[in-house]
């Protein structure tokens, strides 16, 4: 400190590392302030496409459990009684991400090339708690299950997705189907 006389004031410069600490403090706060409503938005979707998964997939399995429970049961007079029960068993029936609007037990022809459409003469109409929509059209009793031509079965649920996050609220429920097509098995040969 040469050239300073004793008892004057001493000048000391900041440093540029704490200068610019402060400002990256303000960086930080503002970057913070952007990134994290982004953040949480991509975090709730990320949430409710899991249970929207979740209900999908758990749909589709119903569906196929169901529709081998109809392709074991065969001809037997509790087989639509046993299919529905099935699905209100499963997850679909047990949680409250969706609600069951329908079940569709349904007969399906196969054309020459082997494609299955549905025959809409034969086609029956289910509630959750398994009350029939409608007449029933295709009573199990007259199901074909002879080895050589034995009738193809399809099962549809039809339900709605409760969505889980506040965050998708404005918009309408989606209505979503899940279907299985089987054989039944032959009960006679």
């Amino acid at each position: 400190m040469r050239g300073l006389a004793p008892g004057s004031p001493v000048s000391v410069s900041r440093s540029p590392v704490r200068r610019a600490g402060r400002r990256d403090n303000g960086q930080s706060m503002v970057e913070f302030a952007l990134v994290f409503p982004v953040a949480i938005l991509l975090f709730f979707m990320i949430i409710e496409g899991a249970f929207l998964l979740f209900s999908d997939a758990t749909s589709h399995f119903a569906a196929g459990e169901a529709a081998r429970q109809g392709a074991e049961g065969g001809n037997a007079a509790t087989t639509d009684a046993n299919m529905v029960k099935v699905i209100r068993d499963s997850a679909v029936g047990q949680t409250t991400l969706e609600v069951v609007n329908e079940i569709d037990i349904y007969r399906l022809n196969q054309d020459s090339s082997g494609n299955l459409t549905v025959d809409s003469a034969h086609v029956n109409k289910y509630k959750l708690d398994g009350t029939s929509i409608g007449a029933v059209n295709w009573p199990s009793i007259t199901r074909n299950v002879t080895s050589d031509s034995s009738d193809y079965i399809g099962v549809t649920i039809d339900y709605t997705y409760n969505w889980r996050t506040s965050l998708f609220a404005p918009l309408a429920p989606p209505r979503l189907t899940a279907i299985y097509y089987v054989r039944l098995e032959p009960q006679t040969y």
